[in-house]
């Protein structure tokens, strides 16, 4: 230990309260032996505390040392004294020999009881040792701690005055409250690179001493400090570079935890310097981890172990309401992309198949709207579906989302089109030209009946399917009238021989009357056999209707057509 080992007292071989006189003539004699390039022999330079090399400068710098009064406390803390001799010579004496363990028995026994003037210097004396043995490549945390006890122990006790007296002037003056942060402050300056801080205090912190307080203070400050430095240098570090961000937040976290902690201990979880500092840290190591998540999102590295467990860690730190809703959200946030990694890793397999599939979306968006191009889209679209379902199932919302859009897409044009036919049939007056319309509109209706098969047999929403039922139960309605229309009967086939002769029917006064059974038999095996005669029977059923509507009550009409129809009979009978 450097206050120890190098101490002014020890460079120029005298014990604490030597006096000027005896100093002046130490340091004279030294001179003389170094001049004469000879070791000098002193009794109080204790060789067996370390390896002591003197200089002209060192001891010039050491008798600089011991001038003024505060730089003779400063020295005298960390040396050794005769306070009472009858108590320290003894063990004195057997540090001279290089005794260590003899002299630690000596003023141990003597510290093993309440302090008294008897034994008050063995307190200080026993510190002193104790440091010299602590503090050297390795701290002795035990040896520490004892050191530390017993001095704070001499320096709370009123007969460290009898030490300042010895050391100091009459008119120099210091309070156990100066004189303590004096013992500490050096102290903690030598060993600050050797001991965690956490230690420290921890041994600090279990004595009760009149500068304990402002000690603290101090002490909470400069960690204060050093937290605020370590945060701003993790935020450079991932400002710099977010592919290290985590890097950064790990290490923000081990640098300060051990000082955060302290601080709760000092201050107490409910001070604001404390929720402060610490909600600070919490914010800037989950800022790495989200910093590190967004850049490794959509690369090959997988950050969702690794910024949760940053996240994790802010949220033990944060105090304050804000800082921890802050963390729980992204916690929860990243979580549910965690556990959805199984979902992510199958849509990267089926990427190309969404791809492929948009891509005709946008594609058959720019075309005409027609039961052909909706037949041709669910066709195209069949393939991709199926790898997609193949991949993620058939009751993945993905899919379903993408195969409910590409049947809303066909269901559309089917039913645009559609519409466009029965607003022309509706507008179209001429005869000819409105049995044409009609004959399209149904030829429309079935093809896109088919259509809306094959979207039924889709996997789709459970809000669109219900959709879809209802377009075909509207679309089965118009193929049924349709079929009416077209056939002239309840939806049966003019071959079939169901189909009614309107017009004979009415001539002859019932649908059975042997002369309407001939005709029907013409129409089935004559007209039905050829393009112009289905034409003709399509454009009859058409129109008769009508016709009967209008003449059913003419009975010379009547007359004339039935007269004319049994002329036709006879003539197809032949």
């Amino acid at each position: 230990m450097n206050l120890i080992k190098n101490n002014p007292y020890r460079t120029v071989g005298l014990l604490v309260g030597a006096t000027a006189k005896e100093q002046a003539r130490q340091i004279s004699r030294l001179k003389k032996y170094i001049e004469a390039e000879q070791d000098p022999q002193d009794y109080f330079s204790f060789p067996a505390l370390g390896e002591l090399h003197r200089t002209l400068e060192s001891v010039e710098e050491a008798a600089s040392k011991l001038n003024l009064d505060n730089d003779k406390i400063n020295a005298a803390l960390f040396w050794f004294w005769n306070g009472n001799p009858i108590t320290d010579e003894a063990a004195l004496d057997a540090l001279k020999e290089g005794k260590i363990l003899d002299a630690l028995n000596i003023w141990s026994e003597l510290t093993d009881k309440d302090i008294t003037s008897r034994n008050a210097s063995s307190f200080h004396n026993l510190s002193v040792l104790k440091l010299s043995i602590a503090i050297g490549h390795i701290i002795i945390e035990s040896a520490l701690e004892q050191a530390i006890i017993l001095k704070l122990k001499f320096l709370e006790s009123n007969f460290v005055n009898e030490l300042i007296g010895k050391v100091t002037d009459d008119i120099f003056k210091i309070s156990k409250k100066g004189i303590q942060l004096l013992f500490l402050n050096q102290l903690q300056s030598e060993i600050k690179n050797k001991i965690s801080s956490s230690k420290f205090f921890e041994i600090l912190n279990k004595q009760e001493f009149f500068a304990k307080e402002d000690f603290l203070k101090g002490f909470v400050q400069n960690h204060i400090t050093q937290i605020e430095q370590q945060i701003e240098t993790a935020k450079n570090k991932r400002k710099a570079n977010k592919a290290n961000a985590a890097k950064a937040g790990t290490e923000l976290h081990d640098a300060v935890i051990n000082q955060v902690l302290q601080l709760m201990n000092i201050l107490g979880i409910a001070d604001l310097k404390y929720s402060s500092i610490s909600d600070r840290v919490a914010n800037e190591i989950l800022q790495c981890g989200i910093d590190y998540f967004k850049y490794y999102q959509d690369r090959n590295t997988d950050p969702g172990s690794t910024s949760l467990d940053l996240f994790k860690k802010a949220k033990i730190l944060a105090v304050g309401g804000v800082a921890k809703h802050r963390v729980q959200e992204n916690i929860e946030n990243l979580q549910k992309w965690i556990n959805d990694k199984p979902i992510r890793d199958k849509l990267i397999k089926v990427d190309d198949d969404f791809k492929r599939l948009k891509d005709l979306i946008d594609r058959y968006e720019g075309l005409a709207e027609t039961v052909a191009n909706a037949n041709q889209l669910l066709a195209s679209a069949r393939l991709y579906l199926y790898n997609i379902s193949r991949v993620l199932g058939r009751n993945d919302e993905n899919y379903l989302g993408i195969s409910t859009r590409i049947a809303s897409d066909a269901q559309g044009m089917c039913v645009s089109e559609i519409n466009k036919l029965q607003e022309r049939f509706a507008n179209t007056y001429d005869a000819s030209t409105k049995v044409a319309a009609i004959f399209s509109l149904k030829q429309k209706v079935d093809e896109s009946w088919e259509v809306t098969n094959t979207i039924s047999a889709m996997d789709l929403r459970s809000d669109f399917r219900s959709h879809v039922n209802q377009n075909k139960n509207s679309l089965s309605g118009l193929r049924s009238q349709l079929s009416q229309v077209t056939t002239g009967s309840g939806g049966s086939s003019s071959s079939s021989g169901g189909g009614g002769c309107y017009i004979a029917t009415m001539a002859y006064g019932s649908y059975e009357h042997p002369q309407v059974l001939e005709l029907r038999k013409f129409r089935d095996e004559c007209l039905a056999k050829t393009i112009a005669g289905r034409m003709f029977i399509q454009t009859y059923y058409f129109i008769s209707p009508k016709l009967v509507e209008l003449l059913k009550n003419q009975k010379i009409v009547n007359t004339l057509i039935r007269k004319a129809l049994n002329q036709f009979i006879k003539v197809i009978k032949k």
